[in-house]
């Protein structure tokens, strides 16, 4: 492993992971090197042959980015450099809505234009990041060649795909595939793209807690020993604006439980972002298994769901949405989509959506009960 994968000289020691003091950091990355899959080289020699000729790259992840894909997308941007390709563009098709999203964008200083801003012509190279295409949440043509797919959500069939595609749904997240990557690569990994990539793990996991491998847990180690965990704090906690506290006051209001499960409802928002951000914050009700939060963004119902023990959120939301026409997917104790929605018919939808999910969940026949 080259001695540039951890630059000591780049570190600031009041500000970084504090690791084990008793083993040299290229020590562990070697241990860990062999923990990742045995074909981790061949999949890291394809990529790079599919996208070193390239003139002009995109990087696209889905279109509401959360830390995991601007982590991705980041990771993947600097590998590209390394090769000595810096004609690359990081691009979502929505729009960041989460503060603390925000706030990672601002503080590690990534480089991110919208989609709206580009033109899909001028790129030879398009890889999609924590995403797959055809997927009703990347904003791109059905008819667009990709080049490749780094993604760690489940994906039916996989057989005979044009693109190079490296999708791994046992991994807690697609930043633990782009460092490994970058690892294997010998690329060094300065200390704001380590903070991004611990970052994306630690959010997509739920700091460890769910859906987790033992690759995420050892990149997590050595993300740890070369981040900075005060600009971790900043991001972690950013000043937020009045709207989160009213949508969190109307989610106080609307939440209704229904034996061990939980249903939080946030009316119109700004953001789909803050169905994401509050069923995180609702998750931790007391004697609550499985929370669902839904939220109306333009023409769409946003949901999320979260398990605690049971590993079926992510079937859960997929089977969901596409009763009632939408999207959806995820992890074991993780999952969201979307639904179709129209103003017109906006409380026959939500009605709807309520009586399929405790269908979903064997609570048909339970009265819900508000908490205030």
């Amino acid at each position: 492993m080259p001695s540039s994968t951890i630059n000591d000289a780049d570190r600031q020691p009041s500000t970084e992971g504090s690791g084990s003091a008793d083993e040299d950091p290229l020590l562990h990355i070697k241990k860990c090197l062999a923990l990742f899959p045995d074909n981790l080289g061949d999949k890291l020699a394809a990529f790079k042959a599919k996208v070193v000729s390239a003139e002009s790259i995109l990087i696209l992840t889905h279109d509401y980015p959360d830390p995991d894909c601007i982590a991705s997308a980041y990771g993947v941007s600097h590998l590209l450099e390394f090769w000595g390709k810096t004609n690359t563009t990081i691009s979502f098709g929505g729009f960041v809505g989460r503060a603390e999203n925000r706030a990672m964008i601002r503080y590690l200083n990534i480089n991110i234009i919208p989609y709206v801003l580009l033109e899909i012509k001028d790129f030879d190279c398009i890889i999609l990041v924590d995403c797959f295409p055809g997927r009703n949440n990347v904003s791109l043509p059905s008819t667009t060649p990709i080049t490749a797919v780094l993604d760690h959500h489940y994906v039916d069939n996989m057989n005979n795909l044009p693109f190079f595609h490296d999708v791994r749904c046992d991994m807690g997240a697609t930043s633990t595939i782009v460092t490994e990557y970058l690892l294997k690569a010998g690329c060094y990994i300065p200390t704001k793209l380590a903070t991004a990539l611990f970052y994306g793990i630690m959010t997509d996991t739920g700091d460890m807690g769910r859906d987790t491998s033992i690759e995420d847990i050892e990149c997590y180690r050595i993300l740890f020993d070369a981040m900075d965990s005060r600009l971790l704090a900043r991001i972690q906690h950013p000043d937020r604006d009045a709207e989160f506290f009213r949508i969190m006051h109307r989610g106080v209001e609307s939440m209704t439980v229904y034996n061990n499960v939980g249903h939080v409802h946030l009316g119109q928002i700004i953001s789909p972002d803050y169905v994401g951000e509050m069923i995180d914050i609702f998750h931790s009700l007391e004697k609550i298994e499985i929370t669902i939060c839904t939220g109306i963004f333009k023409k769409n119902v946003f949901f999320s769901i979260r398990s605690k023990h049971r590993d079926e959120a992510g079937r859960s939301a997929e089977a969901i949405a596409k009763a009632l026409n939408g999207g959806g997917g995820g992890h074991g104790r993780a999952g969201a989509g979307r639904i179709p929605f129209t103003p017109e018919q906006g409380v026959t939808i939500i009605d709807r959506f309520i009586a399929i999910f405790k269908e979903t969940f064997n609570i048909a026949d339970v009265n819900g009960n508000k908490i205030v």
